[in-house]
């Protein structure tokens, strides 16, 4: 059982007007430029709730409740610590990885995607005062998470093939700059190297092959070279 909690992020307190016999547990109304200090929102929230895992989803996708409830159910009885359900083909997506296999159990992944991840209260709740520096969350889920992971030792995180999820629009290149004169990728390198200094400054346990797939360490990093080229053009 869950308990469904809505964000208005243009905080302007509308309430919203749900079919009858549909409800929410609450919802938040508080005005955020994006997504990261909406998680900075949604955290000081979460604070005072009890719960063991909270499920960030996007405005544009669709999800039946009947999968919620079946996604939760496989989680627990295999004590993941962080999950998302798979992107169904029919979607939209960044990562050709998420992609719904179907008929495959869970998959062991080293992170998972911001667009729909479920994380353990002490995870999401550790990340507190990285959310608010971050405003586009840019990274968030690539880097922030798997270091909480490995600061609290939770580090079971699965894609969760039996369920899938529905990406409805297209997914935004991150050239939007935000008022601390940044783009998404930009935010995501800062968090990036302040998170790798991190991991080296409290020695904290990953494997080579962890560094590379999720911090790119030890390579040429063509999707940054890119997108440095295209900025520096002015495209």
């Amino acid at each position: 059982m869950f308990r469904p909690i809505l964000f208005n992020y243009s905080g302007n307190g509308v309430q919203p007007k749900l079919p009858e016999g549909k409800f929410v547990a609450d919802c938040i109304s508080v005005k955020t430029e994006f997504k990261g200090v909406l998680l900075y929102e949604a955290c000081k929230y979460t604070k005072a709730l009890d719960y063991t895992y909270i499920g960030l989803l996007d405005d544009d996708q669709a999800i039946s409740v009947s999968s919620l409830n079946k996604l939760l159910n496989i989680a627990t009885e295999n004590a993941f610590d962080v999950f998302q359900p798979a992107v169904s083909a029919n979607s939209y997506y960044s990562h050709a990885m998420f992609v719904q296999k179907k008929g495959h159990l869970p998959e062991p992944m080293h992170w998972v995607e911001i667009m729909s991840p479920f994380l353990r209260k002490e995870i999401f709740e550790s990340g507190e005062q990285f959310y608010k520096s971050n405003i586009s969350s840019y990274g968030i889920d690539r880097y922030l998470f798997p270091y909480l992971q490995r600061r609290l030792n939770q580090n079971n995180t699965a894609l969760i093939h039996e369920v899938s999820i529905r990406h409805l629009k297209p997914v935004t290149d991150g050239s939007k700059k935000f008022s601390n004169g940044l783009d998404a990728r930009q935010e995501g390198e800062v968090l990036r190297k302040k998170v790798l200094a991190l991991i080296q400054s409290e020695g904290l346990n990953f494997s080579e092959e962890a560094l590379q797939s999720i911090y790119e360490t030890g390579k040429f990093r063509w999707q940054k070279w890119k997108y440095d080229v295209k900025r520096s053009l002015g495209m």
